[in-house]
């Protein structure tokens, strides 16, 4: 009964926020940037299913009291989430002129001491919900704010550091998937090591594609992504490459010859978002965060 008290308790803030701070409320929804958010959650679910798998439950109703806590997650992270988009969008204002004219300091439609203060607010909500659920939910929302504090922030800004930065993107990647795994039973240390090399390599090196839309602002500013060292085409090639080596590892894992067919088609359906022109985002995230979530029902199966 505790789960369910707790989540609709932690949607207070969110209501509470509409009604003292109704324009920015609105700004920072309308920045949300959903599709990141569910990239953790199905991290998340997929921790989850590897632990089921690996003690034998898959193919089971699930424990109600686990989709409980898998829905909590998803609301700290989103809490968490805020907190990471509100202090790199400070970090970023200068490329954002260039590549997001849409984003609130751009436009002038936030005052960035509130802005950064609403930030706060959201982590301490998410690390609020996270201690009241599960402290090992707590240990992983720390763990994956303070990789995206070192990335985005000075004095580190990690995301000016090629190689550097995507490993750290790859760490959070790993940090959510284990504790998903820890909150459905597991013992951390039992993560499986191939399943934890694939978020820190093929997985990692594929989610280059974040960079694309972003390559002019980040060359100005000085933020040394793939496309800004390889040139945007060369980079697209590369991310090409490990896409589909993403995908092939992620059948191979699965060692299901059904999956592989099913496998190639979604791959083909994301590299064409890749290389369709005019390039859309929002495309190929649709695609990417699909496969991620019917990789974690297919292990559950």
């Amino acid at each position: 009964m505790a789960e369910p008290l707790l989540l609709t308790g932690s949607l207070l803030p969110v209501l509470a926020a509409l009604l003292l701070e109704p324009r920015l409320t609105r700004e920072l929804l309308r920045d949300l940037r959903v599709p990141r958010i569910l990239h953790y959650v199905a991290l998340g679910g997929l921790g989850m299913a590897l632990f089921l798998r690996q003690s034998g439950q898959a193919g089971r109703i699930p424990d109600p009291d686990l989709l409980w806590r898998f829905l909590l997650f998803a609301v700290a992270l989103s809490y968490a989430a805020v907190f990471a988009i509100v202090t790199n969008n400070l970090e970023d204002v200068a490329a954002d002129r260039v590549t997001n004219p849409d984003r609130p300091l751009v436009l002038g439609t936030v005052n960035p001491a509130v802005y950064l203060r609403a930030g706060v607010l959201s982590l301490l909500a998410s690390l609020l919900v996270a201690v009241l659920a599960d402290r090992r939910m707590l240990a992983g929302v720390l763990a994956i704010t303070a990789g995206y504090f070192v990335y985005s922030c000075r004095p580190f800004r990690l995301k000016r550091v090629p190689i550097l930065s995507k490993l750290l993107i790859g760490l959070n990647s790993l940090a959510v998937a284990v504790c998903g795994f820890a909150l459905a039973g597991g013992d951390f240390r039992e993560f499986p090591p191939s399943w934890a090399l694939y978020l820190l390599v093929p997985l990692s090196l594929a989610a280059n594609f974040v960079d694309l839309k972003d390559t002019e602002g980040d060359r100005r500013t000085g933020v040394a992504t793939l496309p800004v060292l390889l040139g945007e085409r060369v980079a697209r090639h590369c991310i090409a490459v490990s896409t589909v080596v993403a995908y092939s590892a992620a059948g191979f894992l699965l060692a299901i010859p059904w999956v592989h067919p099913l496998n190639a088609g979604v791959a083909a359906l994301h590299l064409y978002g890749l290389y369709r022109k005019p390039y859309e985002e929002g495309r190929v995230f649709a695609v990417y965060v699909s496969a991620l979530f019917a990789l974690d029902g297919i292990l559950l199966l």
